[in-house]
């Protein structure tokens, strides 16, 4: 859930910012910083709540802390390569890769009632997290992967 704070509050305040300067609004770029600092923020929740993250990975699975931080450590480079206008598509194919990837911590989550980021709410949870996943993916496509269909093609 603080994930969809953060993207939709950087988003409005990118908007925001852009009106009182009276400057035309790029809503993909403004997009952009948003998934930037959704992502910087989930990495960096990695390194600092790691031990709930973990609980959120099945126990059979060896070196749990590690994917814990190397997913945090991809998760920064998102953020980095949402602001690198060469890397943008890449970066949003990445992206939805691995959001797609990452779900199945979910679902595993939800359905034992991991007491982390809304899970404790049991497979409940899975109703608001699954739309959610859906959102994030459609918002990653539309403001980096998706082809603008206009000569103005702007980062």
């Amino acid at each position: 859930m603080a994930v969809l704070i953060v993207l939709l509050a950087t988003f409005a305040l990118s908007v925001l910012i852009k009106r009182i300067r009276s400057q035309p609004v790029n809503y993909r770029a403004c997009g952009r910083i948003a998934l930037s600092a959704m992502f910087l923020f989930a990495g960096i929740s990695h390194f600092w709540l790691a031990d709930g993250m973990v609980k959120m990975l099945p126990e059979f699975l060896p070196f749990r802390y590690e994917i814990i931080y190397f997913t945090g450590l991809i998760e920064i480079a998102f953020a980095l390569g949402f602001l690198l206008p060469q890397y943008l598509r890449l970066t949003g194919i990445l992206a939805i890769a691995f959001l797609i990837a990452i779900f199945p911590s979910n679902i595993y989550a939800a359905v034992n009632a991991v007491d982390f980021g809304g899970n404790g709410a049991g497979p409940a949870y899975l109703l608001f997290r699954t739309p959610m996943q859906v959102f994030l993916i459609g918002w990653v496509w539309i403001s980096s992967v998706k082809e603008v269909n206009n000569s103005k093609k702007s980062i």
